[in-house]
Formats: C-alpha cells, sequence, structure tokens
C-alpha cells in the first residue's frame, strides 16, 4: 500500500526562488533577515487581523485571556509555515521544530497575558493600539529566537543562485 503525502500546488523550490527574487542582488548576504522582516511584518499584520476581529466579535462575550489564547494558536500555526519555507528553508522534523517555535510565542503570550491589562488600564492607548505596539516587538525580538532555538544552529542556508548567463557577471 502507497502512503499518501501532502502535496502542495506549488514546490518548496519555487516558493524558495521567488523568495530569493525579491532580494536585491546587492543585498542577498542579508537575504534570511530581509525575508525575515517581510514574513514578520505579514505575520503581525495577519496575527493583529486575527486578534482584531475575534476581540471586535468576541470581547463582550470572553474574557481577553481567552482571545489572546485563540488568536495566538492561528498566528502561530500560520508563522511556522512561512518561516520554515520562506525564511529559514528548514527541512528538519516538524514534531521537533513546531514545539521549540511554539515556545518562542507561548513566551511572549504569557508576557502579554500580564502587561495587557496593565498597559490598557495605565497607558492613554485604546487595547487595539497596545497591542499592536506589542506586535511590533515581537516581530523584532523573535528573529534570534527562531533563527538559533526554533530552527536550530546547525543548518545551513543554500546561498542565493548567482548570475548563471557569461553577460550577467559584468
Amino acid at each position: 500500500m502507497r502512503r499518501h503525502q501532502a502535496r502542495f500546488p506549488v514546490s518548496r523550490r519555487a516558493i524558495e526562488a521567488a523568495a530569493d527574487r525579491l532580494v536585491p542582488p546587492f543585498l542577498a548576504a542579508h537575504g534570511e533577515k530581509l525575508q525575515y522582516l517581510a514574513v514578520g511584518a505579514y505575520n503581525t499584520v495577519f496575527g493583529y487581523a486575527v486578534w482584531a476581529a475575534l476581540y471586535a466579535a468576541l470581547s463582550h462575550r470572553v474574557s481577553y485571556a481567552v482571545i489572546l489564547v485563540v488568536s495566538y494558536a492561528i498566528s502561530i500555526t500560520n508563522a511556522y509555515v512561512w518561516y520554515r519555507l520562506v525564511v529559514f528553508r528548514s527541512h528538519g522534523r516538524v514534531w521537533r521544530e513546531l514545539p521549540r517555535f511554539s515556545t518562542v510565542y507561548v513566551a511572549t503570550m504569557v508576557i502579554n497575558l500580564i502587561f495587557f491589562p496593565i498597559a490598557v488600564a495605565r497607558l492613554p492607548f485604546n487595547a487595539y493600539v497596545v497591542q499592536a505596539l506589542f506586535l511590533c516587538g515581537v516581530v523584532v525580538a523573535s528573529y534570534l529566537a527562531h533563527k538559533h532555538f526554533s530552527f536550530g544552529t546547525g543548518r545551513k542556508r543554500a546561498p542565493a543562485p548567482g548570475p548563471t548567463r557569461p553577460e550577467e557577471t559584468r
């Protein structure tokens, strides 16, 4: 009996090549960081949109903590897929990486659970602004944690492909 494998409509190689094409050649040495920022920006918008939608729909019936936990679960899963495929190009085992990846975000979630109500009560901002500021900090702080902890230090990222035709080398 054959094992069924999940098939993506687009190959990993195609995703990686597309991500590399978005980085200008003179910045290729910083490709991973630039892709992290781009994916981080997308994940920030995605995560904030999920949180805001849940908050707007449920905050009058459900605790902010429940909304935050649910939005984190959705956002972590989305972020893992994008960081794994586009940024860190990991081929490691999901069962090993996903818990480590999640640990980074669970730590930020715990901090958020503690400081969100304090910030909303004491700062001159509404809940939406407080959460947006927190999420911006998460994008910046989590790069090193994901690079060295979530996806491990033993991986080697393949360099971006260089010029292939002689006329491109001039």
